[in-house]
Parts: structure tokens; C-alpha cells; sequence
């Protein structure tokens, strides 16, 4: 463990326990079990002190070997100011308190670095403008969502539904979750395995047919990763959506207190415009601390990592729905969360590093401009931003925020971009 591989974090001290300040604590933890003894056959504190180191000696060496030890360690750490991370390993070398005894302190550090110059920073900023069509297409989606769907007497197209009865087979085997009965399929939402909607172009009610076609590699179900598989397929149904009308009835169905088209395109324009200023800001953000981090390959104490992945796989488990208190490693293996918390957790070291380095505080004037930004989103602005000065939690995560927009603009000014100029479609899904 302390070779060649010796991680950068891992630090080791040996240490020494006196003899004659473990036998002081032993005598009076002995004396005080003494008194508060109640042995049966001797009355209450009256039984004899042989006794009482024959029952209890061995429990009471024991907890003052480790307490002792753990006080010196601190003690020594404190002294020589060691950013000790996580609960060190206190190993005796024997547990013997007649004999002074030696033992190892096994322990993280937070880690210490130099930070890589910004100029090698380089990284791709998206970029993207909200057009014509892109405002079409998203009432043509708000639409569909508050339309209703209508039976037709038409093939299946792009853009139409279909209810379907379909049974899947492997090596002419019906495999487990691959039939079912009027299940509902919008033709071009690319929800199914790639060529099964496709196979069901041109179909009309009552039609049937056999598609072969295969998994993805990388498919969720591992027994079904690259499988070729048979779909037999009956439409019972083709519909298709009948929009609603762009009126007043309208936009208030949809929470837009607008009287005329114009001013629902301008409304909705400015709303989308303001999502997609956000997502570009993020997205470069990410790209850009993507790239920092990278640069900046310091080894994580193991400490630090486990912490943030049981995080991970508690938010985890909440967004499932489940139980916090009950989740069990099979359902969610910690492990499963290690890569993405080291990431996480070196980014948040790094961020730190840069923080300290420049000697940045919260600007002032930017803590409340977030403030204020985040209190347009609520229907009483002035009392969310009084919570927030009342909070001083709360407070102090908004001035983190202004800390990470304050580092993001520095490391901006000083590193290498390349534009990359993508749709507005590509932008809002980018994952």
C-alpha cells in the first residue's frame, strides 16, 4: 500500500503511546468501574479490584489505547498543520501498557498542487441563433401536447400515431417484455429501436407485417445488446393529432396572458431566446471546467470520493422514488457512482484552488443580481428574496454561485475557444 503505488493523498505517521500516561488513565477508568460496579455476590462498588480487572480490563486497555492514540495524532496534525481528509487507520503495535507502544497513523491529505497555466485551456463554445422555424416548431409541439388525438383513415406517416399489437421473437423465441397489446407509437419520435417505426410506414388499419431488425449494441437490457430480432405487427389503429387553434382559449390553457397570435410568438420568442442565452452559458461552463479539470489530472483522496457517490446515489435513488433509509448496493451499487464523484469532487478542488490563488470573495453586486434573477421565477419575488437574506445557508449557496461566475469569466479571458455553431434543436438536447 506504501510502495510504488503509494497514492499522492496517503500519508503515514509513527507515533508513541507512554506507559506511564496509559497506566494513570487504566487505574482511574478501573477505579471509577469500581465504584460503579454490581457484580452479582458483591454489594454495590464493593467488589474487589482484581475482580473488576478481570471483567473489565481488557475493554478498558482497549478503548484508552485508541482514544490515546487518536488524541496524539490530532495533537500532531494540528501541530504540523496536515489537512488530514476522512477518519485516519490507527494501527498499535501491540497492546501491552506496561511497555510504551509504538503505532501508524495511515491517513489522507487534502490534496496539494500547482495548477497548470490557463492559456492551455482550450475547449469548443456552442453557439446558436433561435429562428423562424425553430419558433414554428415548438408551437407546432405545444400543440400536439394540448391536442387530441383522432383515428384516420390513412397509412402510417411521419408525424402520425399508430396502436399496434406486436410480438417480438429471438431464434423464434418469444423473449420476455417483447409483446404487446394497442400499444400507442408516434411514427419519427425515434422512441423505439432504430427500423421499427420505419417498418411501420405505409401501414393501415387491419394491416400486418413481419420487420426484422436488430438491437443497438449498447441497448439497457444486456441479454438483447446487438440481438437480431423478428417483430409480428398488426395496426389496429393509425390517428393522428388535431391541433388546437392559436387563440385566446389557447394561450391561457397554456398559462400566456396574451389576446393575439403576435403577441403569443413574441412572448413565447423572448421566452426561448432567454432559454437558449441559459443553456448556451451553461454548456460553456461545462465545456470549460471539462477541459480545466482535465488539465488538472490530481489524485482524489478515496475519502473525498466515497462521501460524494453515496451523494450521487441518494439523489439518485430519490429521483427513482426510493426510500433513502432502505437502499441496498444490489439496487444501486455505490461503485456505479465513483466516476462521476471523483470528477466532481477534483473539479471542486480545483475551483477552490483557483479561488484561493486569486484570494476572490463574493462580489457583492453579483450575489445580487443572481438574487434577483432567480426571484423573477416566483410570484412573490420580494419575499423570496427576503428568505434568502434571511437565510444565511441559503445565502451563502448563492454566494458560491457568484464565486464559480467569477472564476468561470476568469478562466474565459485567459483560455482558447473555438466556436462551434449548432441549431437551437441541437443545443436544448445536448446531454
Amino acid at each position: 500500500m506504501f510502495g510504488i503505488n503509494k497514492k499522492k493523498t496517503e500519508n503515514k505517521l509513527s507515533l508513541k503511546l507512554e506507559s506511564a500516561s496509559l497506566q494513570e488513565q487504566f487505574n482511574k477508568k478501573i477505579e471509577e468501574q469500581q465504584r460503579n460496579s454490581n457484580l452479582k455476590g458483591y454489594r454495590k462498588g464493593k467488589a474487589p479490584k482484581d475482580i473488576i480487572e478481570q471483567y473489565y480490563g481488557d475493554q478498558i486497555t482497549s478503548q484508552i489505547i485508541y482514544e490515546s492514540m487518536a488524541n496524539i495524532f490530532y495533537k500532531k496534525v494540528s501541530e504540523d498543520k496536515i489537512s488530514v481528509v476522512g477518519q485516519p487507520s490507527l494501527n498499535p503495535l501491540s497492546m501491552d501498557i506496561k511497555k510504551d507502544i509504538k503505532f501508524e497513523a495511515i491517513f489522507e491529505v487534502y490534496p496539494e498542487f500547482t495548477l497548470k497555466k490557463f492559456g492551455s485551456i482550450k475547449y469548443k463554445k456552442p453557439t446558436a441563433l433561435l429562428k423562424d422555424e425553430d419558433l414554428d416548431k415548438s408551437i407546432l409541439q405545444m400543440q400536439k401536447r394540448f391536442g387530441n388525438l383522432e383515428k384516420v383513415n390513412e397509412p402510417a406517416s411521419d408525424g402520425k400515431y399508430t396502436k399496434i399489437d406486436f410480438e417480438g421473437y429471438i431464434n423464434d423465441e418469444l423473449f420476455e417484455g417483447g409483446a404487446a397489446k394497442d400499444y400507442l407509437i408516434e411514427i419519427g419520435s425515434n422512441n423505439m429501436i432504430p427500423g421499427f417505426e420505419e417498418g411501420l410506414e405505409g401501414l393501415k388499419e387491419g394491416e400486418e407485417k413481419e420487420i426484422n431488425i436488430s438491437f443497438p449494441e449498447d441497448y439497457h437490457v444486456d441479454d438483447l445488446k446487438g440481438k437480431p430480432v423478428k417483430f409480428k405487427i398488426k395496426v389496429n389503429e393509425v390517428l393522428e393529432t388535431s391541433l388546437p387553434q392559436l387563440n385566446k382559449d389557447f394561450f391561457t390553457k397554456i398559462g400566456i396572458d396574451v389576446e393575439t397570435t403576435e403577441e403569443f410568438r413574441e412572448d413565447l420568442k423572448q421566452k426561448l431566446q432567454k432559454d437558449l442565452e441559459v443553456t448556451l452559458k451553461r454548456k460553456e461552463k461545462e465545456r470549460l471546467f471539462d477541459s480545466l479539470e482535465k488539465l488538472n489530472p490530481i489524485e482524489i483522496p478515496s475519502a473525498m470520493v466515497l462521501a460524494e457517490s453515496e451523494n450521487l446515489r441518494k439523489a439518485a435513488a430519490q429521483q427513482m422514488g426510493m426510500d433513502i433509509s432502505k437502499i441496498s448496493e444490489e439496487e444501486l451499487p455505490l461503485s456505479n457512482f465513483s466516476e462521476n464523484a471523483t470528477k466532481r469532487v477534483r473539479l471542486g478542488v480545483i475551483l477552490n484552488k483557483i479561488i484561493e490563488d486569486n484570494d476572490f470573495k463574493a462580489d457583492e453586486d453579483l450575489v445580487k443580481e443572481l438574487i434577483e434573477e432567480r426571484s423573477s421565477g416566483f410570484k412573490d419575488p420580494e419575499q423570496y428574496k427576503n428568505w434568502i437574506f434571511g437565510n444565511e445557508e441559503q445565502l451563502k449557496n448563492i454566494e458560491s454561485l457568484a464565486l464559480e461566475e467569477q472564476v468561470t469569466d476568469l478562466l474565459i479571458s485567459q483560455s482558447k475557444s473555438e466556436e462551434e455553431s449548432l441549431s437551437f434543436e441541437e443545443v436544448m438536447t445536448m446531454s
